[in-house]
């Protein structure tokens, strides 16, 4: 027999992954000291269906999610999702990527290389994890307006990637504001690999180094078995070799655990 003064939660709840700050573990490179403190907030646009602003130093980003909402035409059986990054314009020089090719531009316009770039590569992290099949013959429409940032220097990739990761940050605490079903929240880790150190978000006098270096952005959901929907690597991949991939992949998943247990207590506390 039921206990029925007892409220029992749903039967396939999951356990958030947070991280266990206490106990012995190794040294690692990543850790709660090397991510800078973050203000994240959520349902700050009334018109939007979903939205969250994030600032970390001078970086502020805005995210606002428009949908489902219903499209014309011949029937599908999912929602299709349209995302559009661009800077405010009084962010002058306008940032400028010199390595993307402008031909494989496709579905936008009024868009720089950059925000092509940023876009594109949002755009395929949040697919996996959106249920799209839930919502069909509907559209999604994600705009993100990246209101100041901490250099206008976006060549060098170590900033370009750190943006891109707060970015998808933000935009997936949108999604949660919007109540679109979701697989999981998306977080990311971005880190530099120069010889044998491991630098977290690198300033611009680590490019004084003769040493190789690469910089990599991995998305991961970590409830998925820290599925990898996002990894961008730039600088000379002929040094990647594969246990310096392990090695970049691991301290992405250490920055990116950590991440996501500060949006977990942000938005458990919210909602409550």
């Amino acid at each position: 027999m039921s206990d029925r003064r007892r409220i029992l939660g749903p039967a396939n709840t999951v356990t958030p992954n947070i991280p266990n700050s206490t106990g012995s573990r190794k040294p690692s490179a990543t850790n709660t000291q090397s991510i800078p403190p973050f203000f994240l907030k959520h349902s700050i646009i009334e018109n939007a269906n979903g939205s969250a602003y994030l600032e970390i130093g001078n970086t502020l980003i805005e995210v606002s999610i428009f949908g489902p909402r219903p499209i014309r035409g011949s029937f599908v059986d999912h929602a299709s999702v349209s995302v559009e990054c661009k800077f405010h314009p009084y962010i002058t020089p306008q940032p400028q990527a010199s390595t993307f090719n402008s031909a494989k531009q496709t579905g936008r316009t009024g868009l720089t290389d950059v925000e092509h770039r940023i876009s594109n590569y949002l755009e395929g992290c949040i697919l996996p994890c959106l249920l799209l099949e839930k919502y069909p013959k509907s559209s999604i429409d994600v705009h993100v307006s990246i209101i100041s940032t901490d250099r206008d220097d976006l060549k060098n990739n170590a900033n370009l990637l750190w943006l891109m990761n707060w970015i998808v940050c933000c935009t997936s605490v949108a999604f949660v504001d919007s109540g679109i079903e979701m697989r999981d929240v998306i977080t990311g880790g971005q880190v530099r690999l120069c010889g044998d150190k491991v630098i977290i978000h690198p300033d611009l006098e680590d490019d004084e180094t003769d040493e190789p270096s690469v910089d990599g952005l991995l998305n991961f959901m970590n409830l998925k078995n820290d599925e990898i929907v996002g990894i961008w690597i730039e600088g000379n991949e002929t040094d990647l070799s594969t246990e310096k991939m392990n090695q970049l992949v691991e301290e992405c998943k250490k920055m990116s655990k950590i991440i996501r247990a500060n949006i977990n207590s942000y938005l458990i506390n919210s909602f409550k």
